[in-house]
């Protein structure tokens, strides 16, 4: 029973190291206890121990999710904890045959299975153990060469070194370890101290209806949350911003074939003069429809600069896997039919920096953020809708992972809720101002917040190059991995 008690110790440490506990140092020693778990045991024994520890994270992760789907939590939950198995059977086949010492092994290995993660079955790359970091700024500066796996990299390698001295007290790894950190902060603070900033941005304002969700698409509701996202709009006057940001699907229909709902958008537009972009549902092809989840921008003039349709949908929420073997999974999703995913990245035209927009769970998508600024954005923009997921960690959880997207790309980002956590991300990863009430809450209030975005001008060795750090990661395990298979060569224990 030992062993399992240690891998759930494991899985429960890491996942309080998430937001909204934030103890982020738990971070640090969180696999230590499943390394000893699993060492020497065979690859039956290890997956049972891996999948206890697995569980043990992501329902306390994920929970969340039961608020929409309660099978898609539980298909996924049970999938993503695969993953900790997988380290633990790779890691001791690699002690059997070791070419590298494990608590390097380790860290490969765990990146490895991360960014095989943010691919495999669509890729869903929430929960990283980089994530945990958020708040250590010049620790993630790291992510602008290496993007959020090079900060994964670090903590498995403390987690390795930590349990390579408790097991053999040799203090070799522990100090590669120190030292590796400690160069990543000495990197992090120089490039911190660089002056990318580039004269002044744009005024952006965000604005959050906190519409509840059961009104947000009830039969009724239109003509009121229209007019709530209006007075709030119009009490950005003396604000003046250059552009103004409502959220996710916040428009409640087809704005593109409603003519109610577009005239009064163009009735805002000669009010406040200033540049819209919100999300709605769109449609084509009336015949066969198709249906998006799309961002619109409107002009003072009340004309449709550009439409964005999302490309990364989300399973169980957009769009159902395997619909067609298993029908019955459509009884716990919240829509009626699939959408379908974007084909393009758009860059809306803005004069005071050309901008992108991201669409729900698409910040937390390394890959989408790095298109849209190689092809111009000088800025992103989140638009979301948290208000599905309830008073949990998940809105916290939510704006962690689009740290890393500012970080990976020296870009500011601009995030929109309908209720989460609205606000503003600087190019360096810090959150510089959040959209709160009176008493200093983020969720389920209303209220309208106004900042200037900061613009630069700096390539990243990311943007330019993307995830060679992770994608050598994941050659050298399958290069490991396939030696240790070779027979011969001497034996030891984890």
């Amino acid at each position: 029973m030992q062993p399992f008690l240690l891998a759930i110790l494991s899985g429960l440490l890491l996942a309080v190291s998430f937001p909204e506990t934030e103890w982020h140092f738990l971070a640090w020693i969180a696999l230590v206890p499943f390394l000893f778990a699993v060492e020497g045991r065979d690859w039956r024994e290890t997956l049972r121990i891996g999948a206890a520890a697995g569980v043990a994270f992501w329902w306390s992760l994920f929970y969340w999710l039961n608020n929409v789907t309660v099978a898609g939590f539980l298909v996924l939950t049970l999938y993503l904890a695969l993953y900790f198995p997988a380290f633990g059977v790779l890691m001791n086949l690699l002690s059997r045959r070791p070419r590298v010492p494990a608590w390097l092994a380790a860290p490969i290995v765990w990146t490895a299975l991360e960014y095989g993660r943010t691919y495999a079955f669509t890729g869903l790359p929430w929960g990283l153990a980089g994530v945990t970091q958020y708040r250590v700024v010049p620790l993630i500066q790291i992510a602008a060469v290496t993007g959020v796996y090079g900060v994964s990299f670090l903590v498995l390698l403390v987690n390795a070194a930590i349990y390579e001295c408790a097991r053999r007290r040799r203090p070799a790894p522990a100090a590669a370890a120190a030292v590796a950190v400690g160069a990543c902060l000495a990197w992090g603070g120089w490039w911190l101290a660089g002056e990318f900033r580039e004269g002044r941005g744009p005024r952006v304002a965000i604005v959050q209806g906190n519409v509840p969700q059961e009104e947000k698409f009830g039969e009724g509701f239109r003509d009121e949350i229209v007019e709530r996202f209006r007075g709030l709009t119009l009490g950005l006057r003396d604000a003046a911003p250059d552009l103004i940001v409502w959220p996710e699907t916040s428009i409640p229909g087809y704005y593109w074939y409603d003519p109610v709902l577009r005239g009064a958008v163009a009735a805002l537009q000669m009010e406040t003069r200033t540049p819209l972009l919100f999300g709605s549902t769109h449609m084509t092809d009336i015949e066969r429809p198709k249906f998006f989840n799309s961002a619109f921008l409107v002009g003072p003039n009340a004309e449709t600069v550009g439409r964005y349709d999302k490309i990364h949908l989300v399973l169980f929420g957009e769009i159902i896997p395997c619909k067609r073997l298993l029908p019955f999974l459509m009884r716990f999703v919240p829509f009626e039919e699939d959408f379908t995913p974007g084909d393009s990245f758009t860059v809306f035209p803005f004069g005071k920096g050309d901008f992108s927009a991201l669409i729900c769970f698409e910040d937390i998508m390394p890959d989408l953020a790095r298109g849209f600024v190689r092809r111009g954005a000088r800025f992103l923009v989140n638009v979301t809708n948290d208000a599905w997921f309830g008073r949990t960690s998940q809105p916290y959880q939510h704006v962690a992972h689009a740290v890393f997207r500012s970080v990976e790309n020296c870009v500011s980002m601009v995030r929109a809720t309908n209720t989460g956590v609205s606000c503003f991300i600087d190019p360096h990863g810090r959150i510089t101002r959040v959209l709160t009430d009176g008493a200093g809450r983020a969720l389920f209030v209303a209220g309208t917040a106004t900042a200037e975005v900061p613009l630069t001008r700096v390539s990243t060795f990311y943007t330019r190059h993307g995830n060679v750090f992770a994608a050598a990661c994941a050659a050298a395990a399958a290069a490991l991995v396939s030696l240790a298979l070779v027979p011969g060569g001497r034996r030891s224990r984890l």
